[in-house]
């Protein structure tokens, strides 16, 4: 098969799984999210296997989900996730930039939603034009840079919706999940079992390292910087003491997306998360995330408010970013 196919249309489902199964034995870049349910043993001694088997197959119905586009039509080839980002929702319109070929696997507690560069479904339609006034910033000095998550930065957008669609259906569902992204070279070969790389080694330190469940960002999120503000947060009363250095100071902002998606609008946020608080040796885990969507909601504006003057590169801008967080939280907010 020509080495260049990820140039060329994928006109059939079994054409696309033959490729994908080609390229998956050689190590890619790949942005990757590592979930683990919180209290695991105690969660299916109460609940049973079958709980987390039916959130799973939400899971592979929330990533084959086949729509319609804005014309009507409906094919493999226009396949997409319908996942809001907006409250600009309407019928046959889908808020998203474009959609990506994502993998998901699930193993005990474990489950890896993943997403390379190579292949990408066709976008879908904005219902409103988005103007993002805030632009990308090249990553850390001395880390490693990945042009392609640039290049295609539309995978990246729609793999963290993906993410964010499936934890808040795992809430739904009675479900507390932890999870940790990132981006770097691995080796995720689905048919052979065969998971390598630095970011499943940096998403599973990350997924630990959180006080609370929820998303967050591993370090390497410094280099693979979202190009829309209102996909991340300034936040770092999630992170274990000590555990700073496996981090980014930004959070993904679920709870944002909660708040604007029209499915979740009959759910309050709040009593179901209280709901699954039923382990004492837990409780601080619920509570830091009802603090978190409380201070999501509070600073739905924060990339407004934080000081841009000055700032020149993504050390800067954290620099701002810390400074701006540390002065809210000691107003009490």
């Amino acid at each position: 098969m020509d080495e260049n196919k990820e140039l060329q249309p994928l006109k059939y489902k079994t054409e696309l799984e033959e490729y994908l199964k080609k390229i998956s034995s050689k190590e890619q870049i790949y942005s990757i999210a590592l979930f683990d349910i919180l209290g695991f043993s105690k969660f299916v001694e109460k609940n049973r296997s079958q709980v987390i088997l039916e959130l799973y197959n939400k899971l592979l119905d929330l990533i084959h989900k086949e729509v319609s586009t804005k014309d009507g039509a409906n094919s493999f080839a226009t396949s997409a996730v319908p996942v809001p980002v907006t409250k600009d929702w309407k019928q046959s319109v889908y808020i998203a930039e474009a959609n990506a070929y994502i993998n998901v696997c699930h193993f005990s507690d474990t489950f890896l939603i993943y997403v390379n560069y190579r292949l990408q479904k066709p976008g879908f339609w904005l219902a409103t034009p988005k103007n993002e006034p805030y632009p990308l910033l090249l990553g850390e000095p001395g880390t490693p840079y990945y042009p392609v998550v640039y290049e295609k930065h539309s995978i990246y957008l729609s793999f963290l919706q993906t993410c964010m669609e499936f934890f808040c259906q795992a809430i739904i569902s009675g479900i507390p999940l932890r999870g940790c992204i990132s981006t770097g070279l691995a080796i995720m070969d689905q048919e052979n079992s065969i998971y390598l790389g630095t970011p499943i080694v940096e998403a599973a330190r990350g997924e630990t390292a959180q006080n609370a469940i929820g998303i967050a960002f591993g370090r390497s999120f410094n280099n693979s910087h979202p190009v829309y503000n209102d996909y991340f947060i300034p936040y770092m009363a999630h992170i274990k003491e000590g555990k700073e250095k496996y981090m980014s100071p930004m959070m993904v902002d679920g709870a944002r997306y909660w708040r604007n998606s029209p499915d979740y609008k009959n759910f309050s946020l709040k009593e179901c998360i209280e709901k699954m608080n039923t382990n004492p040796s837990f409780s601080s885990y619920y509570e830091n995330a009802i603090r978190f969507f409380e201070f999501s909601k509070q600073h739905e504006q924060w990339f407004h408010e934080i000081k841009r003057d000055g700032i020149h590169d993504i050390l800067s801008y954290y620099d701002s970013v810390k400074e701006w967080y540390d002065t809210t939280c000691s107003m009490g907010e």
